[in-house]
């Protein structure tokens, strides 16, 4: 793994130089994006916010700040752009490996991840049940709708990558075999994050965080890049787990 490092640790590029798709890359990801429309289309935003809302008023049982479980989804295309710069400005996602979405919500980000590369497996962790719920609901349709678009479309896709929701905290589930992990860390306090960082995943991982960086030096930014999503406009980090040394 060591001998990939040079190819991309001192490469910087600013935040205006964004990569712009093909127009190849652009009709490929426009496919993806309306079979994520199929998949998702029963569940809006109003929804996650609604059941994230009313179960954190209830639960007087969850012992971590109310700001840190504010509801908020990515934007399909964004995160698409976002996974085309690293596939061709770094090209560091191998195929196969696990997906992690840290604070699943319901699931879309799940979904997001299986349909934009052929990952062995995406996993969602969601520690409100309600969300969690929903993401059950959000993985049946993926399960009775993508494999259909995978046959349909051989070109687009070579597989269907096995989806799975877990509910429980992030930081009692083993996510240690991580290849890929996404954390829409908008609302995340700071020692969340440096708790996320310090988890022991394997060197070469990459990982997205929305707003924030990782706070540790195992961790370095690859780029940031600017992007819509469902509460307007942030920044996301394209960050790689290095050797410690």
């Amino acid at each position: 793994m060591e001998e990939d490092l040079s190819s991309y640790i001192f490469q910087n590029y600013r935040k205006d130089e964004p990569y712009q798709p093909t127009d190849e890359e652009r009709e490929t990801l426009q496919k993806k994006h309306e079979v994520f429309q199929e998949i998702t289309s029963e569940f809006p935003v109003s929804l996650g916010k609604d059941a994230s809302r009313k179960e954190r008023q209830e639960r007087i049982d969850l012992d971590v700040p109310d700001s840190t479980l504010t509801y908020g989804e990515l934007d399909f295309v964004s995160i698409g752009e976002v996974f085309q710069t690293i596939k061709k400005r770094y090209a560091v996602i191998p195929e196969g490996g696990v997906f992690y979405d840290l604070g699943s919500g319901t699931g879309k980000g799940v979904v997001t991840g299986a349909l934009l590369h052929p990952f062995e497996e995406c996993r969602g962790i969601e520690l409100l049940s309600g969300l969690h719920g929903i993401s059950c609901q959000v993985k049946e349709k993926y399960d009775a709708k993508f494999p259909k678009a995978v046959a349909e479309n051989p070109q687009v896709w070579s597989s269907a990558p096995k989806v799975n929701m877990i509910l429980g905290d992030m930081f009692e589930v083993d996510w240690t075999d991580a290849s890929f992990i996404f954390a829409n860390s908008t609302c995340y306090s700071h020692e969340m994050m440096k708790q996320i960082a310090e988890k022991e995943v394997p060197v070469g991982t990459i990982a997205l965080s929305m707003t924030k960086e990782f706070p540790s030096n195992k961790w370095q930014v690859l780029e940031s890049v600017r992007k819509q999503m469902s509460w307007g406009e942030g920044t996301v980090y394209i960050q790689r787990r290095v050797p410690e040394e």
